[in-house]
Formats: structure tokens, C-alpha cells, sequence
């Protein structure tokens, strides 16, 4: 008998030594992750650790995060802005980052929030996962996960270092910022902002050919109810929203049915909540391809253009109507 209690006690002790080393290490992985200037991570490591505390917040998709610069928006207007724009995230997620923005950082002043016509419709499937890594227990950001197809799993939420499974080189990274013997990567952002430098792509044709006729993106009831208590949420604060619409190519405008719907949804947004509309798809830059990469994006000398342009109307409009 006391011969089969060391055998399990034996046993016991070499199943948990593995999943002990297993538990440190991903500790420090996480750790050193959420200590990051990783390209992944500065601007939720920003975000978490109370360093972002910006009079101005920039939100909305990749056509907040590569058009509009703080740089040019700070020395335009004397403010400290911060980029939180999400790539091929929609409206839901948005406010989900603005909301843990607000957990941890002083209210803004003014926002800049860049709405699409695509933007109120929720995705269906979580896309660049490896940024939600370190933090993929936050309450909100799960809630934000649940029902999307490809969401982390239980075993990825609880057992230790798997959800970096597939992901090797984060593992070392987050060793490189824990250890700080070797030199991790550095983000090239400047406050959440890179434009892309990039010739045409040619994914305009490759969307005109599949939606020869135009496609109707909706507006779905839920997110238009999140979008105007987001906006009363605002205005009881006493923070400044102004929405943009970014420039777009022209010849893919009237591809979108439902822009109409869209553009009324935004006025009445600027009648009940105080929030200020500017819509640039009829602004000069629109009919010039050579500053976009496709349809919907401007390259590194449009968005600096437009970034120029953003800064001089909200002097314009918002600072001197404040005096």
C-alpha cells in the first residue's frame, strides 16, 4: 500500500512539474508582451497601462488608423491626439477599445471617429487574433468574441501557453521584453499611426467584377442603437465627437447602395447628440488616384494631405465655434 502511494505521489509530482514550467513561462510570455512596443501591442500596451491620456482619441477601421496622423494633428492644433483606429474591425469592436480606453485613461476632450458605410454591420469571424493575446480574458474584449467564428477556445483561455500554440515567434518575443537580454521589435508607429506607402492593388477591379451592380452593406438595428448611446454617452460628458467620413476613390461610391441611408443615419446623429459630420467623398483628393493604394485607402501622400486638410477644418469648425 505505502509502495502504490509513492508511485502516485511519483506520478503526481512528474505530471505537475511540466505543467509548472508550462505556467512560468507563460507568465513571462504574457508579461513581456504587455510591456511591448511590439507592432502588435504598443497601442493596446498604451491603452492598458495608462499611458495614452489624450486630449484628442482618432477611432474607427483602417481608414482611421492609416489616414489620419496625430503628428500633423498635434503641431496643426496644439493638442496631444492618439491613433486607436482598428484594421478591418467595425463598429462594435470600436467602442468595445473605447470603453477599455476609458477603464484606464482619462476622458478626452474630442474624437475624431472615422464611420464607413460597411461599419455597422458586425464581423463574423475574429480576424488578426494575435493582438487580443495577452488580454483575450478582458471581459469586454471577450463578450466582443462571443458567436464569432474562429474564437478562442477554452483551452486556449486557461491552459497555459497554448493559445500561443501557433505562434512561436510571439513566445520568444515576449521572452526578449521579460529578459530584456536580447532586443525585441520596435513599432514603427507613431501614437497608433503608420500610413502605408503602397502603389494601387488593384483590388478595386477585383471588387467592381464581383459586385458589378453595386452591394448594400446594412445598418443593423443593434449597432445603430450602441452608436447613438455611444454618442449620448459623449455628449453627457462633455466630449466633443466629430465624425469623418475619409476621402474614397470616386468610382467606387456609387457601388454603395445604401450610402443614402448611411449619410442620413450620421445627420441625425449630428442633430440629436451635437456631434459634428464631415464628409470628404466629394473632396478634391477623391478624384486623384494617385494618392490611394485602392478604393477605399489613401497611400502615405494622401493620408498626410487629408491629415492637413482634417486639422484645418477642425480648427475651423470645432475650435473657433468653442471661442
Amino acid at each position: 500500500m505505502l509502495v502504490m502511494k509513492r508511485f502516485w505521489f511519483k506520478l503526481a509530482c512528474l505530471a505537475a512539474l511540466p505543467l509548472l514550467v508550462l505556467s512560468v513561462l507563460h507568465g513571462v510570455v504574457d508579461t513581456g508582451l504587455r510591456q511591448s512596443r511590439h507592432p502588435l501591442y504598443a497601442e493596446w500596451n498604451d491603452l492598458f497601462n495608462a499611458k495614452i491620456q489624450a486630449d484628442m482619441l482618432i477611432l474607427g477601421s483602417s481608414r482611421a488608423a492609416f489616414h489620419i496622423s496625430p503628428y500633423i494633428l498635434d503641431t496643426t492644433l496644439r493638442l496631444n491626439s492618439y491613433n486607436l483606429g482598428m484594421s478591418a474591425w467595425r463598429l462594435d469592436m470600436q467602442l468595445t477599445r473605447f470603453k477599455l480606453y476609458l477603464a484606464h485613461n482619462p476622458k478626452p476632450k474630442y474624437i475624431i471617429h472615422n464611420v464607413d458605410v460597411y461599419g455597422f454591420r458586425k464581423r463574423k469571424d475574429l480576424i488578426d487574433y494575435q493582438q487580443f493575446l495577452p488580454y483575450i480574458n478582458e471581459p469586454l474584449l471577450q463578450a466582443n468574441f462571443t458567436g464569432l467564428k474562429g474564437n478562442f477556445t477554452y483551452a486556449q483561455r486557461y491552459i497555459p501557453l497554448y493559445k500561443y500554440a501557433n505562434d512561436y515567434e510571439l513566445i520568444w518575443e515576449g521572452i526578449k521584453n521579460y529578459t530584456h537580454v536580447f532586443e525585441p521589435l520596435q513599432t514603427e508607429k507613431h501614437k497608433g499611426f503608420k500610413a502605408n506607402d503602397l502603389p494601387w492593388d488593384n483590388k478595386f477591379e477585383a471588387f467592381k467584377k464581383k459586385y458589378p451592380k453595386g452591394v448594400k452593406y446594412p445598418i443593423e438595428p443593434d449597432l445603430q442603437q450602441a452608436f447613438f448611446e455611444y454618442l449620448a454617452f459623449c455628449r453627457k460628458q462633455g466630449i466633443q465627437v466629430i465624425l469623418v467620413y475619409a476621402p474614397e476613390y470616386y468610382e467606387v461610391q456609387p457601388l454603395y447602395k445604401n450610402k443614402k441611408a448611411f449619410v442620413a443615419l450620421c445627420q441625425k446623429a449630428q442633430q440629436q447628440y451635437g456631434c459634428v459630420f464631415l464628409d470628404y467623398t466629394n473632396d478634391s483628393l477623391c478624384f486623384k488616384p494617385n494618392f490611394f493604394y485602392n478604393s477605399q485607402h489613401l497611400n502615405k501622400t494622401g493620408a498626410n494631405l487629408f491629415s492637413v486638410k482634417l486639422a484645418q477644418d477642425f480648427k475651423r469648425i470645432v475650435l473657433q465655434s468653442n471661442r
